[in-house]
């Protein structure tokens, strides 16, 4: 046997690192199941009935949301078919979802206060966004919000692996005006997006939801999921240009130009789609949880 590639030296860094994090949750097999579903062209309601069934924590979190006062009808609902008939499947897909990444994302950052708190808003931000642009641009709105909300997971599992090492990076980036992704290579030996790519790939997450995340920084490399990587990182700069807002003149979309290219979409086309996005961010306030 020859000697192990420049690559699997890497992987194997990035598996010691999140294998130094015990308190991530298993991988998500409903979610992976659930977007296999929707990428039929009409899903069916019993089927996504019954794998949501299967899960009794996940029935009482939808029926919960869906009586919320934000959805709730006159009735409420009583059952799971009820529920996905009145919220639909995005919806349904978006609470499972987001149930999913709060226990990836601020449990393990419970120590972290703030920072983590900030990393889920920008998250949720990110993933409206993302939904809203995979829609207008011909592309998975499920995967791209899916790619969105978890496109920073790699931050979680660096801050939780070594806090005062990724407090390092984040000093650097400060004080030499460079941006976190180049300082986190600096510290650790790669970025939030690599770890975050390589933490979905050993979740059995979709390869076009992987790729959104290991490119969202650097479109380069992308290959046949440079549009959903493009949507990624579009929708990263928006949440950051409208301090996770979507409102507003979006500030630093100078760096949009190839994610704009690639979509065919101007900052005028984005202008257009902030008070959609705007409508997004509210509803996924009362479909996330807090």
């Amino acid at each position: 046997m020859g000697l192990p590639t420049q690559q699997g030296q890497k992987q194997d860094k990035l598996d010691a690192l999140i294998d130094r994090v015990h308190h991530l949750p298993p991988s998500p097999k409903l979610l992976v199941k659930l977007l296999e579903v929707f990428k039929q062209p009409d899903p069916h309601i019993g089927e996504v009935v019954k794998l949501i069934s299967h899960d009794p924590s996940f029935t009482v979190e939808v029926l919960k949301r869906c009586n919320s006062a934000f959805f709730s009808g006159e009735k409420p609902a009583e059952d799971m078919f009820e529920a996905v008939s009145r919220l639909g499947f995005h919806e349904i897909y978006q609470i499972i979802l987001a149930m999913f990444a709060a226990t990836a994302i601020l449990r393990p950052g419970a120590g972290n206060g703030a920072q983590v708190e900030v990393l889920w808003r920008h998250s949720v931000a990110v993933a409206v966004a993302a939904g809203i642009l995979g829609k207008e641009t011909a592309e998975s709105n499920a995967a791209a919000f899916t790619a969105g909300l978890l496109h920073d997971i790699g931050k979680v599992v660096m801050i939780s692996a070594d806090r005062d090492k990724y407090a390092q990076a984040v000093l650097n980036s400060g004080l030499f005006g460079r941006p976190v992704v180049v300082t986190e290579k600096e510290v650790f030996g790669f970025d939030h997006a690599e770890v975050g790519a390589r933490l979905l790939m050993r979740w059995n997450f979709p390869l076009n939801i992987v790729a959104a995340v290991l490119h969202h920084h650097r479109l380069e490399g992308a290959e046949s999921f440079q549009r959903i990587a493009a949507v990624i990182h579009l929708s990263n700069l928006l949440a950051h240009g409208t301090g996770e807002k979507l409102a507003g003149s979006p500030q630093g979309l100078q760096n949009a130009a190839a994610s704009l290219a690639i979509l065919h979409l101007t900052p005028e086309n984005l202008s257009a789609l902030l008070p959609a996005m705007q409508a997004g961010l509210e509803k996924a306030r009362a479909i996330v949880p807090a």
